[in-house]
């Protein structure tokens, strides 16, 4: 961990492969904490998955639509402004809406690399929400 405080800011993404979720990992302290921002174009999902360590997210408060995590056998809507504890290993899976896309900022109790991904389906079979699962999301 660094002994001063230091600043950094998220850049947006030009373009992507057709179904990547653009990504930059911001803070990266070994033992401590990362902290990474995603961008959630429209029609975009990550595939179910978990960490070894618990996650912070929260969808950015500027993002034009609402972002969607997986979990529980449902699809459950998280609004701009809004934030999203998930417990270590505990399947989940993120998907923007149809027509509109989110930031997402995360956080774990880890580096990046001591968090992991576990993932419960391959990373490129995930399965992003439905326009009628969106409608019916609950807060």
């Amino acid at each position: 961990m660094t002994d001063k405080p230091y600043i950094v800011y998220p850049k947006r993404p030009a373009g992507s492969p057709e179904m990547a979720v653009p990504g930059e990992t911001l803070i990266n302290e070994p033992g401590r904490v990362c902290f990474g921002v995603n961008d959630f174009l429209p029609g975009r999902c990550r595939a179910l998955h978990g960490h070894y360590t618990w996650e912070l997210v929260i969808v950015d408060g500027s993002s034009e639509g609402a972002g969607y995590i997986f979990f529980d056998e449902r699809w459950w809507r998280v609004n701009p402004g809004a934030a999203v504890f998930v417990p270590p290993k505990y399947p989940h899976s993120w998907s923007s809406g149809n027509c509109k896309g989110f930031r997402m900022f995360y956080v774990y109790g880890s580096s990046k690399e001591e968090a992991g991904r576990i993932w419960h389906v391959p990373p490129d079979q995930g399965v992003c929400i439905t326009p009628e699962e969106e409608n019916n999301a609950p807060v």
